[in-house]
């Protein structure tokens, strides 16, 4: 027999707050990803528990592969562009301008999505402190230009810059859509590729890479497919790996309480070749015929990542983790719309786009924290929320795996606690705690139920 810990649970109202809305890009051009060429992290080496150093990469598109929403997602690629201004020539001779200037993205180690992964054990708590080691991500980089007039009679080469930046822990904030889906952005947001800055702000550390070749051992240049009669329309991408600067660690806590353990990186590039020179704009991609091409038209280098859409019917929904693409898009990066400036989460699009990403941690196990992942920890499991949606009435059923306190709370979407109930002493086993929502605004919520240093949380949508 089920023991009832919950009768009833008090109410408060809750106010409206001002949110981002997302953003329609289903009618954005989307270009052709041929193939990864190089793909080191398709094995997964496990990480060790019991206290030991542990270390891992973790593939972030298997993890979303592995979501509600995998079966949706395509490969493409898009473009980094040094200055908003660079002409693309479309297949059937349309001119547009580069959109994108800067991408990245924030990783969340306690998401369950790696228990779906082909190394579950590497999920991490919210009680691990662990370093960033490395970063990679798919790449294509495209050199049209070698050298340029050095105004003399003469010749210079041409160096382009590619800047990857990273942040971690404090400075980054969660957020969540009105739907309960979460993403983070860098805190800074406002300083952020906007018309007064035109870089990233904000960041722990930034690494600044000199691409003076085709050949320069880390970012090599990519060789355009020409098929179907026409010039640069499919692209094959590469993976280069960065090591990370020293001192990105993002430190847990024994109680589990500091939810600042998320960590990101965004890179950026520029183009030694000027963008406009007097009346004439540079051309970075030109998909028609090259026979046909303006005789002098001035080409200049870029940058691209791959790109995962979601064409599927079912949406991304993560309700209790941030991992987040960052996407710094030209019209957001110099002005505010519908309340985005600087990066977008890529969750914002209605055709959901994730960034080819992938990041290497090791655990810190200094000062007796352990190596263990999430599963180690578990005090208290829910196994059901019913009914969900709920009107005046709703039943959680839930398993506590050893005797602790338990703490029930009810919080919006901007975490704001609506309600808090304690009971101490709490038996280890089965329980059924009704709730009384009859006083609850109609909205979207999260139950959190801890026990001992562990939280267990399940999303409750309440109608009227």
């Amino acid at each position: 027999m089920k023991k009832v810990l919950l009768t009833a649970l008090a109410a408060l109202s809750i106010g409206s707050a001002a949110m981002a809305q997302k953003i329609d890009g289903s009618g954005e051009f989307q270009y052709h990803a041929e193939g990864v060429k190089v793909n080191p992290f398709k094995t997964h080496k496990p990480m060790k528990k019991g206290g030991e150093p542990v270390s891992a990469w973790y593939d972030v598109i298997e993890m979303m592969e592995k979501s509600s929403a995998g079966a949706g997602l395509r490969r493409y690629v898009d473009f980094l562009i040094h200055d908003s201004l660079n002409k693309f020539v479309e297949d059937d001779g349309a001119v547009r301008y580069g959109g994108t200037v800067s991408v990245g993205h924030i990783f969340d180690p306690k998401d369950d999505l790696i228990q779906n992964t082909l190394a579950p054990e590497n999920q991490l708590s919210r009680f691990n402190s662990y370093k960033l080691d490395s970063v990679a991500f798919s790449y294509l980089y495209v050199r049209n230009v070698d050298s340029i007039g050095d105004g003399m009679g003469g010749k210079m080469p041409v160096v382009d810059t590619l800047f990857v930046a990273y942040w971690r822990g404090a400075q980054i904030g969660n957020r969540a859509f009105q739907d309960g889906t979460r993403y983070s952005l860098p805190n800074a947001q406002t300083a952020h590729w906007n018309s007064s800055n035109r870089m990233p702000a904000g960041f722990i550390d930034m690494d600044t890479f000199l691409l003076s070749s085709g050949a320069n051992g880390m970012f090599d240049t990519t060789r355009v497919s020409n098929n179907n009669g026409g010039f640069e329309n499919g692209w094959f991408s590469k993976i280069s790996s960065i090591k990370a600067p020293e001192g990105i660690n993002v430190n847990a806590n024994s109680t589990g309480t500091n939810v600042n353990i998320l960590t990101g990186f965004t890179f950026t590039f520029k183009s030694g070749i000027p963008a406009i020179i007097g009346t004439d704009t540079a051309v970075f991609c030109y998909q028609l015929n090259p026979a046909n091409a303006p005789a002098g038209m001035r080409r200049t280098n870029y940058f691209g990542y791959g790109l995962y859409l979601n064409e599927g019917a079912i949406g991304w929904e993560n309700t209790k983790f941030n991992n987040t693409p960052l996407l710094g898009l030209k019209p957001y990066a110099y002005a505010t719309i519908n309340g985005w400036n600087g990066y977008v989460a890529g969750q914002a699009f209605t055709n959901e786009r994730f960034v080819t990403s992938y990041f290497h941690l090791s655990v810190d196990t200094s000062n007796g924290k352990p190596g263990v992942g999430l599963n180690d920890m578990e005090t208290v499991k829910i196994n059901s929320v019913f009914p969900n949606p709920a009107t005046s009435k709703v039943t959680v059923n839930l398993d506590l795996l050893t005797a602790s306190d338990v703490n029930v709370s009810l919080t919006n979407l901007m975490g704001q606690e609506v309600a808090n109930l304690t009971f101490a002493n709490t038996p280890a086993g089965a329980f059924e705690l009704p709730m009384n929502t009859s006083n609850v605004n109609a909205g979207v919520y999260m139950i959190n139920i801890k026990a001992g240093n562990y939280t267990a949380s399940q999303k409750l949508v309440i109608t009227k």
